[in-house]
């Protein structure tokens, strides 16, 4: 019954890290596509409301993201509620979204200000993370583990478990889609985010051109990146990284749809690959952690065998850390070097084409 137990518990982490890598590749893909399709609308003169890409500005960017981001997260939500059972994946894209949104309130957060509605979405996301963490563990081993390995007493406990934690996600759900609450606050921070390009403090970064800004926030995030890259190969230094890597993965996909620079389009890539691999060790670690605790209500005679598996355990995990902080350190980290230095020569080459055009155009 351990051994099983053990070795459910595993499979199912490791599916889960390969399963949300998929996803996740696959959300880029669409993410950039959608970059593309944003800024070829726009040359088009279809862009729904958004300037020429030459001239969209800081506010007017913040304005459109958070509406579409926050439709995004609405839409989710209400197949998460509904459709929970069928199909498990919904729960991961709400989480997503809600991570999106809280970068994008990161990213825009000087021209929203500290409103009453800037605190609330704040809550609201905060509040949604913590009731689905729990839940989507559960729906990856209730999705992804074989019901005829699985002994159908466990099966009934972690279902049970399901049912109770959708509870506090349907509280959230009526209370950002109803009563159009979310439409209001919207209302109110696109309108704090336009009030911003007319007066105040961040009137200058308002009405900056975005794809000139996204370039400079993306240089921003590669420094720091190449310099938090851990010098310890232990399980804290790699899960801190990898947290700051996730971070600065959704930023640079909302960053790729303001200016679609193809060196943001390759860091998103890499990013996924560091979150890919940092997410398979620390599902190892979550799983190791699972199982002492498995053991401690073993018998005494079982325990001496479960001590000598977790030890192995442990001796793999830390094979894995040293392997992964030299790839960092060896590849990752020239790599981020190379991207730093192409968008420096890029933006530099571009600033000296505008330049020529504006001591023209002042002439005349």
């Amino acid at each position: 019954m351990l051994q099983t137990t053990i070795r459910l518990a595993l499979m199912s982490r490791q599916t889960s890290a390969a399963t949300a890598a998929k996803a996740a590749a696959k959300t880029a893909a669409s993410r950039r596509s959608s970059a593309r399709s944003l800024l070829q609308a726009a040359d088009d003169g279809k862009s729904h409301g958004l300037a020429q890409p030459a001239s969209l500005t800081v506010s007017q960017a913040a304005r459109s993201l958070l509406k579409q981001e926050l439709k995004l997260l609405q839409r989710q939500l209400s197949k998460c509620i509904d459709r929970w059972r069928r199909k498990p994946d919904h729960l991961h894209q709400v989480r997503i979204s809600a991570r999106r949104l809280q970068q994008h309130m990161l990213l825009f957060g000087p021209l929203m200000g500290k409103s009453r509605s800037a605190g609330w979405l704040k809550k609201q996301l905060k509040a949604l993370l913590q009731a689905s963490s729990r839940a989507r563990d559960l729906d990856v081993l209730l999705h992804q583990s074989s019901a005829k390995d699985t002994p159908s007493a466990i099966l009934r406990k972690w279902q049970q478990q399901r049912r109770r934690l959708q509870k506090p996600l349907r509280k959230l759900n009526d209370r950002i889609n109803g009563d159009e609450g979310l439409k209001q606050h919207r209302q109110a921070l696109q309108k704090a985010i336009q009030h911003a390009s007319r007066r105040g403090r961040q009137q200058a970064l308002a009405n900056t051109r975005a794809a000139d800004w996204a370039v400079d926030q993306t240089m921003v995030r590669l420094t720091e990146l190449q310099t938090s890259i851990p010098a310890s190969s232990s399980t804290k230094a790699l899960h801190r990284f990898r947290l700051q890597v996730k971070q600065f993965r959704y930023q640079a996909e909302l960053l790729l749809e303001l200016s679609g620079h193809p060196v943001t389009d390759r860091l998103v890539q890499c990013l996924l690959q560091v979150q890919k691999q940092l997410g398979q060790l620390q599902d190892s670690v979550v799983a190791a952690r699972s199982l002492k605790k498995v053991v401690r209500l073993q018998k005494k005679s079982s325990r001496k065998a479960a001590a000598e598996a977790d030890s192995d355990r442990q001796a793999k995990i830390e094979a894995e850390c040293t392997r992964l902080l030299t790839w960092l350190q060896n590849k990752v980290g020239p790599q981020l070097q190379t991207l730093a230095r192409r968008l420096r020569k890029s933006h530099k080459q571009a600033t000296a084409h505008v330049q020529p055009k504006q001591q023209s155009s002042k002439r005349q």
